[in-house]
């Protein structure tokens, strides 16, 4: 989409929603700590405020709206979202403090999400709002997260480091295959997935604050291997380190 069809295509939503949904909309900037996203029943974007941009590392809203979710984000991260989203609309009922741990930028961060139906005149749902806010991990921690608690600590501390499920499984004290099987459960995503994000999360970073060299940035990120650096980020981002590099530098 140009810029101006970008515009058309958020206000026309804006305008089906009433007047409500822009009032949230520009409410949302002005809480701090807060993420706010709409996200229309095809599952793009509608709005996205600036404490959002930050964290998922867009240059502005417009960089988004009217992309779907699902080109935007990880796979493993934006079927997360995506569940929500639709669970919302499905139900036609808010969806209130349901804890996730599925962060953009960083997927421990624990956050508490509020997501609400949005309806046209006639009642249909046309989409979800959605706010996101970091909550002190001590305090709102679900249970199961104690069982791989160490290992996400692990990986969080030593991800430049070659990690194998076998270490990662003993850190838990568990098997390997019952380590697999609970990561998944807990994380949504296996361990490698997770291993690869965090070190994606961190090459991102480095590519829009740094002029490093690609091949420096895959090795400070864990990568020893240049051409598998390349082949995981355009699996996760869909860009090359080098695109992404040209769209979000901040100079």
């Amino acid at each position: 989409m140009t810029l101006k069809e970008k515009r058309t295509f958020q206000s026309n939503f804006l305008q089906r929603a009433g007047q409500n949904a822009e009032i949230i909309r520009q409410m949302a900037d002005a809480v701090p700590g807060v993420l706010f996203n709409i996200v229309d029943a095809d599952e793009r974007i509608v709005a996205f405020n600036r404490a959002n941009c930050e964290v998922c590392n867009f240059k502005d809203e417009m960089e988004v709206v009217g992309e779907k979710v699902a080109d935007l984000f990880p796979a493993v991260l934006a079927e997360a979202y995506l569940s929500l989203y639709r669970e919302a609309r499905e139900l036609g009922t808010p969806i209130l403090n349901r804890v996730t741990a599925h962060g953009a930028d960083r997927s421990t961060d624990f956050r508490v999400a509020n997501v609400f139906p949005l309806r046209d005149a006639a009642g249909a749902v046309i989409g979800t709002a959605v706010f996101y806010r970091v909550v002190d991990q001590q305090h709102a921690k679900p249970d199961w997260y104690g069982a791989i608690q160490k290992a996400v600590s692990h990986i969080d501390a030593h991800f430049r480091e070659r990690l194998s499920l076998a270490d990662l499984a003993r850190i838990s004290g568990m098997s390997t295959t019952t380590f697999r099987r609970v990561f998944a459960q807990v994380m949504e995503m296996t361990p490698g997935d997770y291993i690869a994000t965090i070190r994606i999360n961190r090459a991102r970073k480095l590519l829009t604050t740094t002029d490093m060299k690609i091949f420096d940035i895959a090795f400070e990120c864990g990568f020893y291997d240049q051409s598998h650096f390349i082949r995981t980020f355009k699996r996760l981002r869909k860009q090359t380190p080098a695109q992404y590099r040209r769209a979000h530098f901040r100079k």
